[in-house]
């Protein structure tokens, strides 16, 4: 029994490293492990419910953040895009319509992020660099895509879980439990309850900064790698 449950989870650890390829080569999930600077992601937005007072919160809180926007989202709240930007916030590229990319050929991967830089440009005048699947789904495919684009693809490596709809406090202790030098931490502006990931940042950040950290945006904690 024991030899055909570890040869079951042998199977899916290769399956998983084939289809999502790996833990190395062109992905970013955290940067310099020498460098106490991390950052706080928020995906899925701009939500025009939620994201106005994550903004406050972070100018109250003199942070600037990384915002993987939703293409669709973003062309349909355009001045809500270009706050984020304007405030100094970084902003990635999420997909347009948020599918699950590896499902997707790697033509249709291209026009989702294509659609997605096209709308951000046109409330910013930015084109994102930074790029994240939606579920950080992915296989080699999808790799190739996002690299054809010139994107840089992040994931994180802490997750607070918190469209698990779990209070504030928890999820701050469970991004405190896990964050480490480099780390960039999965977090959400646009979903139902995101007050409590709102109050969550509001504990966290100072919690962090007690701990000796420096929050920055995504791209220039990877650029401390």
């Amino acid at each position: 029994m024991l030899i055909a449950i570890l040869v079951v989870g042998l199977v899916g650890l290769l399956v998983y490293l084939f289809w999502y390829g790996g833990y190395e080569g062109p992905i970013d999930w955290h940067g310099s492990r020498d460098a106490r600077r991390i950052a706080l992601t928020f995906d899925d937005g701009p939500d025009p419910a939620h994201t106005p007072a994550l903004l406050d919160a972070l100018a109250a809180l003199d942070v600037k953040a990384t915002f993987f926007v939703v293409g669709a989202r973003a062309a349909a709240h355009p001045d809500l895009t270009a706050r984020i930007a304007r405030e100094g916030h970084e902003l990635g590229n999420h997909t347009y319509t948020h599918r699950y990319l590896p499902l997707a050929r790697a033509r249709s991967v291209a026009r989702e992020l294509a659609s997605t830089d096209a709308a951000i440009a046109r409330a910013t005048g930015v084109v994102p660099t930074l790029a994240r699947p939606p579920y950080g789904g992915r296989r080699p495919a999808t790799v190739r895509a996002f690299r054809r684009l010139a994107k840089r693809l992040v994931l994180w490596d802490v997750n607070s879980f918190d469209w698990k709809g779990a209070p504030a406090r928890d999820i701050a202790e469970r991004v405190l439990e896990r964050v480490r030098p480099g780390s960039i931490v999965l977090m959400h502006d646009a979903r139902d309850g995101a007050e409590e990931t709102i109050d969550a940042v509001r504990a966290l950040v100072p919690a962090l900064r007690a701990r000796g950290y420096e929050l920055a945006t995504a791209g220039a904690t990877l650029t401390s790698s």
